[in-house]
C-alpha cells in the first residue's frame, strides 16, 4: 500500500517532454538528474545515473536495446524522469513483443544485477502529473512503437505504481500490478539496545546466541574491517568474491561473479562509488582470517546490503552470515544512519533481523494486439495443462 502520497505542487503548465536516445546526452544530464532525486520522495542509488548509466554501458549493446530516457520539465525545472529502454522481447522464444522497460532490468537471469527500487522518478508532489504525462507520451508514440511496457522492482510503498496503473487504465490500456518480491529493511533506532528491544523475543534470543557462540569460537578475536578506499578496493573485492564463490561452491552451485557481464558492471561502478564514499566492503575477521564479507552502499543516509560471501567450513553451529549482518547493522546505528536495507528476497536469515518488509511490485501494460492475445492464450493453456483446468477465453 502506497504511503508517500503528497499534496500536488503548482506547475506553470503541462510538463514538456524531451527524449534522450544516446548515451552522451544522458551523461550530460547527471547534475539535474541528481538534483531531481534529492527532490523526490525516495532517493535511491539504483535510480541514479551512477547506477543506471554504467548498467547501460555494459548491457546496452545486447538484445537490440535502444535508449529511451524521458525528461519531464515544468519550464526549466526537471520534475520527472523515465529511464527506459526499447527492445524486442520473445515470449516462449517465438512470440515477438516490442517492449519498453526500465533501465537495469530485463537481463538474462544468470547475468542479472537484480536492481531493487527502480522506477519512474518524480519531484515530491508532482507524481500524479508525471504519471499522467508519461502515459500521454506513450500513447502518442513519443517513446517509439510498443506492444507492452514492463516496469519491475518498483517500491510498492510509494505512490508511483498505483498512480501509473490509474493513469494507464484511464487512458484505456490493460494494466496490472503484482507484488513480485519483498525487501526486508530496518528503520534504524538511536542505539543497538533499542534495536534489540524491538526484535521479537525468539529472534532477539537467537541473535544474541549466534553472536555469543561466534565470539566464543573466535576467542574474542572477532573484528569488522571496512574496506572503503580505492587503494584497498582490489583487496576487499578479492576477499568478497572468494568468499562468495566458496559459499556457493559448497552447495555445488556457481556464484554471481561467474558472469562476465555481472562482473563488468561492478568493475564499472565500484571504483567510482568507493572514491565518493558510497561503496564499502565489510570484512568479518576471526582468528586473524576473513570469514565473511558484505558489499554495502551508503546513499542518502541509508545503508544497502547488496552482496555477501562466507566461509563454508566453519562449525555447523556458527552463522557467520548472520553475525556480519548484525555487526553491519550495529555499525550503521553507531554512524547515525536512518535505514538498513537488505533488498529482496524475504529469506529466513533476513526475517530474523527485522519484521519490516517493503513490497516490490511490477507494473505491466499491454496494447490490445494479436501478440498479446496469443500470449494470453498461451498462458491460459499452460495453466490448464499444469492444473487440469479448463482454458479460459483469451481477452484482447
Amino acid at each position: 500500500m502506497a504511503t508517500d502520497v503528497l499534496a500536488p505542487i503548482p506547475l506553470n503548465a503541462a510538463p514538456s517532454l524531451q527524449i534522450i536516445d544516446n548515451f552522451d546526452d544522458a551523461e550530460a544530464r547527471r547534475p539535474e538528474w541528481h538534483d531531481l532525486l534529492e527532490r523526490s520522495v525516495r532517493n535511491e542509488l539504483t535510480q541514479a545515473p551512477d547506477w543506471l548509466l554504467p548498467w547501460w554501458r555494459v548491457f546496452g549493446d545486447l538484445d537490440g536495446r535502444r535508449l529511451r530516457i524521458g525528461l519531464f520539465r515544468d519550464g526549466d525545472r526537471l520534475i520527472g524522469l523515465a529511464p527506459l529502454l526499447w527492445r524486442r522481447h520473445w515470449y516462449r522464444g517465438f512470440l515477438p513483443f516490442r517492449r519498453l522497460e526500465l533501465l537495469a532490468s530485463g537481463e538474462v537471469e544468470g547475468d542479472a544485477i537484480v536492481s531493487n527500487h527502480i522506477g519512474i522518478i518524480a519531484e515530491r508532489g508532482a507524481e500524479a502529473t508525471v504519471a499522467r504525462r508519461f502515459v500521454d507520451a506513450l500513447a502518442d508514440g513519443a517513446f517509439g512503437s510498443w506492444d507492452e511496457i514492463v516496469l519491475p522492482m518498483m517500491s510498492g510503498d510509494t505512490a508511483m505504481p498505483e498512480l501509473l496503473i490509474a493513469a494507464f487504465r484511464a487512458a484505456g490500456y490493460s494494466a496490472e500490478s503484482m507484488e513480485t518480491a519483498g525487501a526486508p529493511f530496518i528503520t534504524l533506532p538511536a542505539t543497538w539496545d533499542e534495536y534489540l528491544a524491538k526484535l521479537p523475543g525468539k529472534e532477539r534470543k537467537n541473535l544474541k546466541r549466534q553472536l555469543r557462540l561466534f565470539d566464543e569460537w573466535s576467542g574474542g578475536t572477532t573484528e569488522l574491517e571496512s574496506v572503503s578506499t580505492v587503494g584497498d578496493l582490489e583487496r576487499g573485492k578479492k576477499i568478497l568474491v572468494d568468499l562468495h564463490q566458496a559459499r556457493w561452491a559448497s552447495e555445488a552451485q556457481s556464484g554471481v561473479f561467474r558472469s562476465p557481464l555481472f562482473s563488468a558492471f561492478h568493475d564499472a561502478t565500484m571504483y567510482d562509488l568507493a572514491e565518493r564514499g558510497v561503496l564499502e566492503i565489510l570484512v568479518l575477521r576471526a582468528r586473524g582470517e576473513p570469514v565473511a564479507a558484505l558489499q554495502t552502499y551508503v546513499w542518502a543516509d541509508k545503508v544497502t546490503a547488496y552482496q555477501t560471501g562466507r566461509r563454508p567450513d566453519l562449525p555447523q553451529n556458527l552463522s557467520p552470515g548472520s553475525v556480519i549482518f548484525a555487526w553491519a547493522i550495529r555499525r550503521a546505528i553507531e554512524q547515525g544512519r536512518r535505514e538498513f536495507d537488505m533488498l529482496a528476497d524475504a529469506v529466513h536469515y533476513k526475517l530474523q533481523l527485522t519484521q519490516q518488509i517493503r513490497p516490490l511490485v511490477q507494473v505491466r501494460v499491454a496494447r490490445s494486439c494479436v501478440v498479446e492475445w496469443l500470449r494470453r492464450a498461451g498462458v491460459g493453456i499452460a495453466r490448464w495443462m499444469r492444473r487440469g483446468e479448463e482454458p479460459k477465453e483469451a481477452q484482447g
